[in-house]
């Protein structure tokens, strides 16, 4: 049996839901693309206040997996079969809680395996790596940060940093950025309308500096099980007339072009596309020093670190910006720059594909009981 899996190409990509623009989705997508035999599975088909993904191009091909009865105790048993049945030599565990505890079974049964996590942030999927840990041959995250907390850790597998990038070619100028810079900026919020996000923290904001600058305007977009919330919040604010929450975008270039200047204000964060999309429609960022953001802003030329209670520090940014339209100009021109120079996203998909396949060719690390 070892021969015989040992020669698997196949991957399988657990995930819990799947979320239309989501990058680990473009990722599986462009795999697909680049010829390699990868499956994808879902345990639930909805999650609350988000767009699905149906995926039907995956779904035409027979490469689309529902697990939604698969989440109890028999899940392992469903997991075993699909990988005998298509062949799976990978399988890449990504944000789905109920796949730790099912493949640390599945392994036991399969030690030929091999699993890989993906790891944007040390929130709660990250305590589940520390505890499943020696079952995983590896993992893969996308900040260096991500790389300290882990590797040398007692897991044992090997930790690789893939860097993301975006489509430099289809996020490009647009819009607000292609106008001379106004005196009236607008300040947006492109993002999950979740917790570690922090939408709140931008009403917050917004509210401190309308009323430093009333000049200034607002707009939200997103989704997630906090929209209900946020727009309750906006409603009976003191700054309601000038933050407009637009809810989904079509495209985030659509977000991006009605934009000045995109605010990031995670409490909880790994390496956000919004800032490297902001920064290739030529869109500078204020954001939240915290995760891999650090990494991701070139402070004076994409943009600058203000954590979002520091209104007096995102007062005076905005207040260089709206006084001096030459200098925001050319920031809007290095932010650009930076982009193009750091994140393409060719760079990140080959360096995912050479992750993939380094995993497929490598021996399966034995559970450590089994060696």
């Amino acid at each position: 049996m070892a021969e015989t899996a040992s020669a698997a190409r196949g991957i399988l990509a657990l995930f819990p839901f799947l979320v239309v623009g989501s990058l680990p989705v473009s990722v599986m997508r462009e795999m697909r693309a680049r010829g390699h035999d990868v499956t994808v599975a879902r345990y639930l088909p909805l999650a609350q206040g988000y767009t699905m993904d149906p995926l039907d191009d995956f779904a035409a091909e027979d490469r689309l997996i529902d697990l939604s009865d698969a989440i109890g105790p028999y899940g392992p048993d469903r997991l075993e079969a699909i990988v005998a049945e298509r062949d799976i030599g990978l399988i890449l565990q990504i944000g789905s809680p109920w796949g730790y505890a099912q493949l640390a079974r599945l392994k036991e049964r399969r030690p030929d395996l091999r699993l890989v996590d993906t790891l944007y942030n040390n929130g709660p999927h990250f305590h589940a790596f520390a505890h499943y840990g020696p079952c995983y041959d590896g993992v893969l995250v996308e900040s260096r940060e991500m790389v300290s907390l882990l590797e040398g850790g007692p897991h044992g597998a090997w930790v690789r940093q893939v860097e993301s990038g975006v489509d430099i070619s289809r996020f490009v100028p647009a819009g607000r950025a292609l106008q001379p810079p106004g005196t009236e900026l607008v300040l947006g919020y492109v993002g999950r309308m979740s917790a570690e996000k922090n939408p709140l923290g931008f009403v917050t904001m917004a509210e401190a500096l309308h009323a430093a600058r009333p000049g200034l305007r607002f707009v939200m977009y997103g989704e997630g099980a906090m929209s209900g919330e946020v727009k309750a919040r906006i409603a009976a604010s003191p700054a309601r007339e000038a933050i407009d929450f637009r809810g989904f975008a079509d495209h985030p270039t659509t977000a991006l072009a009605a934009i000045d200047v995109l605010v990031v204000p995670s409490v909880l964060d790994g390496r956000p596309a919004a800032i490297m999309e902001a920064n290739a429609c030529g869109v500078p960022v204020i954001a939240a020093p915290v995760g891999g953001i650090p990494e991701l802003i070139e402070e004076g030329r994409s943009g600058f670190l203000c954590p979002p209670r520091d209104t007096a520090r995102c007062a005076g940014l905005v207040a260089a910006l709206q006084e001096g339209p030459a200098r925001f100009a050319a920031l809007r021109e290095s932010a650009r720059q930076v982009a193009e120079a750091r994140f393409d996203r060719r760079r990140m998909m080959d360096a995912y594909e050479a992750a993939y396949m380094d995993a497929l060719a490598a021996p399966a690390r034995p559970l450590p009981h089994l060696a």
